[in-house]
């Protein structure tokens, strides 16, 4: 039985800001509910830093691993994995261009994820 997609999860460094890379490289996701509630941070085995770099012929790797998360929210991500990753998977992603983890997830929440960018 699949797991029902609710969470969202933000690609983040180490020190807990955006992930400025392509989502499936970032170090770490940082998971919420989608009442904005931190639930843990969560290591990415595929990474910068991991040496392993499958994911980029396989999002699934990604996807799988975040596969409780519906929501996306990145600073990079190629649009032809955005578009792949909602009608695949039916995962939406919101790009962002803010650093800070708590801005960009309260944006979001702020827009009720009609948006495709926040600021």
């Amino acid at each position: 039985m699949e797991m029902e997609r609710r969470l969202i999860a933000i690609g983040t460094k180490q020190n807990g800001k955006l992930w400025g890379g392509h989502f499936g490289m970032a170090p770490f996701y940082d998971i919420y509910s989608t009442e904005g509630k931190f639930i843990e941070r969560r290591e990415n085995p595929f990474g910068a830093g991991s040496g392993k770099h499958e994911h980029h012929d396989n999002p699934k790797l990604i996807v799988d691993l975040l596969r409780e998360c519906k929501v996306f929210i990145a600073r990079n991500i190629g649009p032809d994995s955005k578009k792949k990753l909602l009608k695949k998977f039916g995962i939406t992603v919101i790009l962002t261009d803010v650093d800070e983890t708590e801005k960009a997830l309260k944006e979001f929440l702020k827009s009720n994820g009609k948006s495709n960018t926040t600021k």
